[in-house]
């Protein structure tokens, strides 16, 4: 063996450590938009088509292109300078460079390497190392060990090519590696599901559903609230709306001592709300509102209606169903329910409605409102939560407590105790004299509007909104973010935009309402519009923060 096919075995070790680094590196950034696709391929490569950039490393592509053009140009012109250990030095500089240099995108919703994702993680790590192993190691393919000069030489190149693209097609290879896992992850997960039921039948916990297009996790936390005045109870946590999220809840933290157990139901297709229900077995089911939320994954209305009614198709015969009636395909969804259903609303005087609130206050301190129900009894209800749209989670939490024994007065104490909800209309402190309400987790008309209403509510101080706009509403995307920003234009001082292109709707309004020009500020990001407004803000100052996109979003 030569001086330089010596060396060029020993180079090869840290070559293929930082080549698998790299690969290391580019899966996990994938495996966290999977994750947040809920591990669906079909989403999660939808995702990739719109986000390239996020897939390919332009400037690792650029540079590694350019290494293997000039090592191509040396072989073929026999340039002795660039000899197959310089090449390889090289390589691995080129690589070094980006895993020192690569900054992880700050997450909202960091990557939890749960024991699903551990096992994608090490199988996608598996199959494209165990991809070069079989190369190389075909007879007749590239086989480098059997070759020394020339040959050597030129099939470095192809193997160096080769797994370049590997690395930059990590997002593709996590795909098949989630493709292959699938049949595993199903039994994996049934018997999760098998587990969990039995717990259920076992326990008997009153179970409690919660759907809707919005205010399903705000009503969760307040009836949570509410319920623990007189009952042992326990809620799903945070998002934990579906069916494996559900599973490790009830096999973790479902005990006997639990009498109620309040379960939010998400969904993003026809039968998985059906699904939870077969998991749970509800006896109340809650339908906070239908609206277009999600709609550019349901496709349409009716769709996300259908879907949000089989919790009401799962009661028993003995079940209760409450509905926002105020809310028009509530109302036409339980005019056709059979079993008992109970009926919220604001200033209604239609006498199908069980519970109405009145005399509404909603001020920059809380809310204050009556609460009558259809037997004539009536409480007043005071509460640190701000916003319209709080009145009827309050409601419709207030008609379950009422169905399950608790009075009025009761509820309009624990009312009385609520706490701000995290990023929903939350106050947040800011030591300087800025008034800072987070409302990071609205996504919806309904809610934005409330949020404008709120920030109106402050009767001192300059109005900032900064927003992204509004997601996932497919074709009323463009008209609610348009009517967003003319909503906005009558409310506040200075807007903030996230993103140029996504805001591009809310500017339209902006501009149509007559919004002063200089007064419209542009940012690329949350962190730019965050810098910018603590540039300008002064003691008095209000900032609504309006929706936060999720990771799986360039802007």
């Amino acid at each position: 063996m030569n001086f330089i096919t010596h060396y060029t075995w020993i180079l090869l070790i840290p070559a293929v450590l930082v080549w698998v680094t790299r690969a290391v590196i580019r899966t996990s950034g994938a495996l966290h938009i999977l994750q947040l696709e809920g591990y669906k391929s079909a989403r999660f490569l939808r995702w990739l088509v719109h986000n390239p950039k996020r897939m390919l490393d332009i400037k690792e592509l650029i540079a590694l292109v350019d290494l293997l053009i000039l090592a191509l140009i040396a072989y073929f012109f026999n340039v002795k300078t660039l000899t197959l250990p310089v090449f390889i030095l090289l390589w691995i500089a080129i690589e070094l460079y980006f895993i020192i240099t690569h900054k992880p995108i700050k997450a909202k919703r960091p990557l939890v390497y749960t024991a699903r994702a551990s096992r994608l993680f090490r199988f996608a790590i598996f199959l494209i190392i165990g991809s070069v192993v079989i190369v190389i190691s075909q007879s007749g393919g590239l086989s480098i060990w059997r070759l020394n000069g020339d040959q050597l030489y030129f099939q470095f190149m192809v193997l160096f090519a080769f797994t370049s693209v590997l690395n930059q097609l990590s997002a593709i290879n996590l795909t098949l590696a989630n493709v292959l896992l699938y049949p595993v992850e199903r039994s994996i997960n049934a018997g999760y599901f098998r587990q969990a039921q039995e717990r259920i039948k076992k326990l008997k916990p009153k179970v409690i559903g919660i759907t809707g297009s919005y205010g399903k996790t705000s009503t969760k936390y307040i009836l949570q609230k509410i319920l623990s005045q007189r009952f042992n109870s326990l809620m799903t946590p945070d998002s934990y709306n579906t069916p494996m999220g559900i599973c490790k809840v009830i096999n973790g933290q479902l005990k006997p001592e639990h009498e109620i157990f309040i379960v939010e139901m998400g969904a993003y297709k026809r039968g998985e709300i059906k699904e939870l229900c077969e998991l749970t077995q509800p006896e109340i089911g809650v339908l906070t509102a239908v609206g277009a939320q999600h709609l550019e994954r349901f496709k349409s209305i009716d769709n996300i209606a259908n879907t949000k009614y089989e919790l009401i198709e799962s009661l028993p015969p003995n079940g209760i169903a409450v509905f926002n009636n105020d809310n028009e395909i509530c109302r036409r969804l339980a005019d056709k329910t059979t079993i008992k259903t109970v009926r919220y609303g604001i200033n209604t005087s239609d006498d199908t409605v069980k519970l109405t609130a009145k005399d509404i206050k909603n001020t920059s301190r809380g809310l204050i409102f009556n609460v009558e129900d259809s037997s004539g009894a009536s409480a007043e209800f005071r509460t640190k939560l701000l916003g319209g749209n709080n009145v009827y989670n309050i409601l419709a939490a207030t008609a379950v407590a009422l169905e399950c024994g608790m009075t009025l007065s009761e509820v309009s104490r624990a009312v009385g105790m609520l706490a701000p909800i995290p990023h929903r209309l939350q106050l947040i402190p800011s030591g300087n004299g800025v008034t800072v309400i987070d409302d990071g987790f609205n996504a919806n008309p309904v809610g934005a509007k409330a949020a404008l209403e709120v920030l109106d509510s402050f009767e001192t101080g300059r109005k900032i909104l900064i927003t992204p706009g509004m997601v996932e509403l497919g074709e009323l995307e463009f008209k609610e973010n348009k009517i967003f920003g003319e909503q906005a234009a009558k409310v506040c001082d200075f807007v903030i935009l996230v993103g140029p292109n996504r805001t591009k709707p809310i500017l339209e309004g902006l501009r149509e309402a007559g919004f002063p020009e200089e007064n419209i500020i542009i940012a690329k990001s949350l962190a730019e519009a965050s810098e910018r407004m603590r540039e300008m803000v002064k003691a008095g100052d209000v900032v609504l923060f309006e929706n936060d996109l999720p990771d799986t979003y360039n802007e």
